[in-house]
């Protein structure tokens, strides 16, 4: 019984040194968004050091883009790079249908196909993946390529993150005054370290966005015809013709209904005109 509880405390004790190297991993990779120091020089526009974020974005008509799509997917991945999202779809331009024979029709339908794609590319190879795309266009709709300067931004996080420990040192030396003042005290850190976390988290990603550079990419194709041949719905909805001829009865009996209902409403009418053509008359044989 004690040997196995000794065998069973080998893996705990390995599975604790283990979230013990994560736990540590995690805060050296978060004391990286708070690093004052460059190993270069940053005034140097082109030094190693600066925090240049490199975007590309490109619209261009190819010959397939369901291909076309394959082959960035293919390309990116075996990069080191990732496919963010693709998107392909066909958006419709015109539908319509022509007669094809007694009881059908051609149903046609005009389209293009486009793609949507966000990718995830190592900066070293942004250059290469454009290029690839834009040498296998048919024509380039429009290209934009953005290199940001993030290293100001970074540096003034970063700062601000270092002075504001500074600042939590110099407060845990002093002892409050007054009785609700510790609660305020509180509160505050925990605005400051809200903010802190924000800053810290927005020097990750742009850590990441010099590591990865942003590329989307719409593609589309000259339009495409798809036609099939399907049953002509107004054929096979349609009544016989015994069916049809008995609704054309009842629906001349209602017209005829419907009218002799509309001139008996008009009985006062007629009636008036009989009186004042009487009164007419009168009036002429009088002054005869």
């Amino acid at each position: 019984m004690r040997l196995s509880l000794y065998y069973l405390g080998i893996p705990l004790l390995a599975l604790c040194a283990c979230q013990g190297g994560m736990n540590k991993e995690m805060r050296d990779y978060a004391a990286t968004a708070d690093s004052t120091s460059f190993s270069n020089d940053i005034t140097d526009l082109h030094s190693a050091s600066r925090k240049r974020v490199k975007s590309a974005d490109v619209r261009c008509r190819v010959s397939n883009v369901f291909a076309a799509t394959s082959r960035m997917e293919q390309l990116v991945t075996r990069l080191g790079g990732i496919v963010v999202e693709s998107n392909l779809q066909n958006e419709e331009v015109q539908h319509f249908n022509v007669p094809y024979s007694a009881d059908s029709v051609k149903e046609v339908q005009l389209y293009t196909p486009v793609a949507n794609l966000t990718l995830k590319v190592p900066v070293a190879h942004l250059d290469s993946v454009v290029y690839d795309l834009t040498a296998n266009a048919k024509f380039i709709d429009h290209r934009v390529v953005k290199d940001q300067d993030m290293t100001l931004k970074y540096l003034a996080n970063a700062m601000k993150n270092e002075r504001q420990e500074q600042q939590e040192v110099q407060l845990s030396k002093v002892t409050p005054a007054k009785k609700g003042s510790t609660l305020d005290v509180v509160e505050y850190k925990d605005q400051k370290g809200e903010a802190a976390i924000d800053r810290q988290m927005n020097n990750l990603a742009i850590l990441d966005d010099v590591a990865y550079s942003t590329f989307t990419v719409q593609l589309f194709q000259p339009q495409v015809t798809d036609e099939q041949v399907i049953v002509n719905p107004e054929r096979l909805t349609r009544a016989g013709f015994g069916t049809e001829l008995l609704v054309a009865l009842r629906g001349g009996a209602e017209i005829f209904r419907n009218i002799l209902l509309f001139f008996i409403q008009l009985w006062p009418f007629v009636l008036a005109g009989i009186v004042a053509w009487v009164g007419y008359r009168k009036l002429l044989w009088r002054k005869s």
